[in-house]
């Protein structure tokens, strides 16, 4: 079945979530907000979506980068109202980031480049990695400067941090339940490092574990099907726009004229 990356994994976590939970997919996330959509009209309609912050329940998948005022959700709150609620205890938290490592712990402040550090956004909700019951962790590059042996700042940790386990420092809950990748799904074996569980893309698995940046089983673990229902319902009911079909979060521009072109 012809389906992009995006939708590939979003079907994969829609599988995740359960009837009756408590999700917040973070802002600017069309993937998990499509996956809570998908997994609400397929099998949860008891799900509960926290949306970026600011809408509960929103109708429609909400483009990146955008208010997405006109969701028809149930509610809207604003950000205290969302941490208010979610120092109570979520079910499920998002989480991308510039780097995710072995752990699963996730860094989206900083990376060292050649030419000095590279800042990511931060974020305001560092907390919710270990108030939310489980975290959920999705990336768009399947690369290893992304999928790094350890990260070079921790944003939120996952099952170890420097030699110690996340019970050894103290942090409740379950932490990273799986990683999201193009091309796979990992989750933490005995020891909490994450393992290749399923392959979703198209390369080849010797590629595709090559391309993460800590050691992994070579054997390559089952193939992900998407159901005819599934991909129906994704793209009649939560994305009839083709959100997830692109294949860029953001367009690539024209370059500005510079008055030496060629005629």
């Amino acid at each position: 079945m012809d389906l992009s990356a995006r939708e590939r994994m979003c079907i994969a976590i829609s599988r995740e979530l359960a009837d009756g939970e408590v999700v917040l997919t973070g802002a600017a996330s069309a993937i998990p907000l499509a996956a809570s959509l998908l997994a609400q009209a397929q099998h949860a309609p008891g799900l509960t979506i926290l949306g970026a912050g600011v809408y509960v329940n929103p109708r429609r998948l909400v483009p990146e980068f955008t208010a997405g005022w006109n969701c028809h959700p149930v509610a809207i709150a604003d950000m205290s109202d969302v941490f208010a609620i979610t120092e109570l205890g979520i079910d499920v938290m998002f989480y991308g980031g510039m780097q995710i490592d072995q752990h699963g712990s996730v860094n989206v402040h900083y990376v060292s480049t050649s030419s000095g550090r590279l800042r990511g956004p931060g974020m305001a909700n560092t907390a919710l990695g270990h108030t939310a019951r489980r975290t959920l962790l999705f990336t768009e590059r399947h690369d290893r400067r992304t999928l790094t042996d350890h990260v070079e700042y921790a944003s939120v940790i996952g099952h170890g941090y420097r030699g110690k386990t996340r019970q050894e420092l103290g942090l409740p809950n379950q932490g990273p339940a799986a990683l999201f990748t193009p091309e796979a799904v990992l989750r933490p074996d005995s020891t909490g490092v994450l393992q290749p569980d399923t392959k979703l893309g198209e390369l080849s698995w010797s590629t595709v574990a090559d391309s993460i940046g800590w050691e992994v089983s070579r054997s390559q673990p089952a193939d992900f099907a998407a159901t005819d229902d599934e991909v129906a319902l994704l793209r009649t009911h939560v994305d009839p726009s083709g959100i997830l079909r692109r294949s860029s979060i953001i367009p690539r521009l024209p370059r500005p004229a510079t008055g030496n072109e060629r005629t």
